[in-house]
């Protein structure tokens, strides 16, 4: 069987992702955080007999990475995929947020990353084989009103994952950015979101909040991108790119618009702003306005 590594798999995106990779036949690590989570995705495990074992692992945490890695390495003698998938999610305009909030973001949503793929690369470069997913986001090709913090930590994770693809590339090391849309998952309910009525970036607050309003009713389940991540392994025509879920229309027609028509989104609010929303990306957010 082959061996996957899966980061923050306590719920949402990182759970599904344990479950599907292990019900595609792979033998899958599934750490987290905070191991007192993890009674969910053990119970469904059991469930259905699958190969799936559980491990703490903290993607800020170097000696962390470095125990739950050996692990694996112990157990098995090799890592063949690596899922960076833990994150998290940030909602402020650019001149509140605190700095402590925004350097924990980066240390878990890029960093963690760089940590966890600096950990496993040597055995895969050895072996002439593997592949490395990184989580990513619709916000990680559009920038989003209200979240630069978390559209800044998504930007560096697909140029950092398009050089790296590049670099792996003599390895046969395959590396794939999975670019979910709007999946429902418990990041909305752990996300700070420093709304302040009295504050001069409320239009900004507010357009934000009509995106999500609209979108988390009707989100992508988490197990279709735990499917799309094992299609991005096991497809024979690999791509670096794999964009799916709610909303991905944001991704899609961001690049045929200019930058000015982009920006003047901001200028706009109430009907107009609904108005010019649905025009340029075909989401109709007016039920956020009742």
């Amino acid at each position: 069987m082959d061996i996957c590594l899966i980061t923050g798999t306590s719920t949402g995106i990182g759970q599904a992702a344990a479950l599907s990779f292990a019900r595609a036949g792979y033998k899958v690590y599934a750490t987290m955080r905070n191991l007192a989570k993890s009674e969910p995705l053990i119970e469904a495990a059991a469930a259905e007999d699958l190969p799936i074992t559980v491990l703490q692992l903290d993607v800020t945490d170097q000696g962390s990475i470095t125990d739950g890695v050996k692990q694996v390495l112990d157990a098995e003698g090799r890592i063949d995929v690596l899922v960076n998938n833990a994150g998290l999610g940030a909602a402020c305009p650019v001149e509140t947020y605190p700095e402590d909030e925004h350097r924990a973001l980066f240390e878990t949503n890029y960093f963690g990353l760089v940590r966890m793929i600096q950990a496993v690369l040597p055995g895969m470069r050895e072996r002439r084989s593997g592949a490395v997913l990184n989580v990513s986001s619709i916000m990680g090709r559009t920038g989003g009103v209200n979240q630069a913090a978390y559209c800044a930590s998504k930007f560096a994770v697909e140029g950092m994952s398009e050089s790296l693809a590049l670099e792996l590339a003599p390895f046969g090391i395959r590396v794939a950015i999975i670019e979910p849309g709007v999946i429902g998952t418990p990041i909305f309910d752990n996300t700070p979101l420093h709304y302040d009525e009295s504050s001069p970036y409320l239009r900004s607050m507010n357009q934000c909040g009509m995106f999500y309003r609209t979108a988390v009713p009707t989100s992508s389940r988490p197990s279709e991108i735990g499917d799309v991540m094992v299609q991005a392994v096991q497809t024979d025509k690999p791509r670096l790119r794999w964009l799916h879920g709610v909303a991905d229309e944001l991704a899609l027609r961001r690049t045929d618009m200019s930058d000015e028509d982009y920006v003047a989104l901001g200028t706009l609010e109430g009907p107009a702003y609904v108005d010019r929303y649905k025009e340029l990306f075909g989401i109709d957010l007016s039920a956020a306005l009742r």
